[in-house]
């Protein structure tokens, strides 16, 4: 079964998969997770500038996430009562708590750490043919962007590299990333390697300005709060269980979503790294892909979601490895062969995956769980 299992790693990765990340893989590397962030937004969210109606509606929450409930249930199953106000402190708070965690590990990649193991990911992938990697998050965090840039890849997330980015469309993108060198007599077309990052749920770095439009601003801090508000700078991400968010800012999610979606239709492979299958408006893009037996899948969790569990019993999931932590051992799944627990720690981390796959490596890495 491990010769099997390893084979099946080895020949996914040749295939260049599209990456698809969720909170797992960052809360290992110590962002806040459902949990956490629940307790910050019990403590800072702010009702004084609230109305009535929306205290109530706050407080219902409050004592909701009190009792152990998930903060995206409580939030979906608020509806209409989380008004935009309210929607608008929660979306500030999320903001402030993601952000806070995320500045703690940009000194860490910077210096030749890799808390994910997407640096040792990109580097390897640098010397390779491969120069388009198409990875799909619903973090809003840049932890991925950042190991990439370590790395020495361009990082295209809907917008214009640089300090200030507009957005920019995959034609504007294509024409930048590629070149044509002259050899003597021939012509060649040079692909600068670069990430392709959807970001469904956006990001910490975008910003809509008071004309409406969306722009990425990068290192903005907590700090800055005061600031944002005087020269009315919005954060813009959709918070867990307020899709509507969604439906009052059309771009740049639609453009981000239509070239996800373009993305996943040209796949060759698939990884699930982190990520709970919980999150119906981003798994309605890659649900018939779930069921293409031509497409090899792994997925990595610390724990398959209740929902991954099922889909696997009813085999809406085909030709795959699932990775779980059960005990001290990793647990192998597989509709290729007969599952099987193996007698050594971490397989279910991507850090531990990139082993399997490559070797051992020596770059500074420290474990972490998704």
């Amino acid at each position: 079964m491990r010769a099997k299992y390893s084979n099946f790693i080895d020949q996914t990765f040749k295939l260049n998969p599209v990456l698809i990340v969720g909170s797992g893989i960052s809360a290992g590397a110590g962002i806040s997770g459902m949990g956490k962030l629940a307790s910050y937004l019990s403590s800072n969210v702010q009702v004084d500038t609230l109305n009535e109606h929306e205290r109530t509606a706050w407080y219902d929450i409050k004592s909701k996430l009190a009792v152990g409930r998930g903060l995206e249930e409580v939030l979906q199953n608020s509806g209409e009562a989380v008004s935009n106000k309210l929607l608008q402190e929660i979306i500030l708070h999320t903001w402030c708590c993601i952000s806070t965690d995320e500045q703690k590990l940009l000194l860490d990649i910077s210096t030749n750490s890799d808390p994910t193991g997407f640096v040792r990911y990109f580097l390897k992938y640098i010397t390779s043919n491969t120069k388009v990697i198409n990875i799909i998050t619903t973090n809003y965090d840049h932890l991925i962007e950042w190991s990439a840039s370590k790395a020495n890849w361009r990082i295209w997330d809907g917008f214009n590299e640089g300090s200030i980015g507009s957005p920019l469309s995959i034609n504007k993108l294509n024409e930048q990333m590629n070149r044509t060198v002259k050899t003597g007599k021939n012509l060649n077309n040079i692909t600068h390697p670069h990430l392709r990052i959807y970001k469904p749920h956006g990001s910490l770095s975008w910003f809509k300005i008071p004309n409406g439009d969306v722009m990425k601003v990068p290192g903005v801090g907590t700090h800055l709060i005061p600031l944002l508000e005087q020269v009315r700078l919005t954060p813009t991400i959709v918070t867990p269980g307020t899709g509507k968010y969604l439906e009052t800012h059309m771009e740049p999610y639609y453009t981000i979503l239509s070239e996800m979606k373009q993305a996943l239709s040209g796949c060759n492979a698939l990884m699930f790294l982190g990520f709970g299958f919980n999150d119906l408006h981003i798994q309605g893009s890659f649900e018939p892909l779930l069921r293409n037996d031509s497409i090899p899948k792994i997925i990595l969790a610390m724990e398959l979601s209740t929902t991954a569990k099922a889909l696997i019993e009813r085999g809406a999931i085909k030709n795959f490895v699932a990775v779980q932590k059960i005990g001290d051992y990793s647990e192998i799944i597989s509709d290729k062969f007969e599952p099987f627990i193996l007698q050594e720690p971490n397989h279910w981390m991507f850090t531990e995956l990139l082993n399997q796959a490559w070797g051992a490596e020596s770059y500074a890495a420290t474990p972490r769980s998704i």
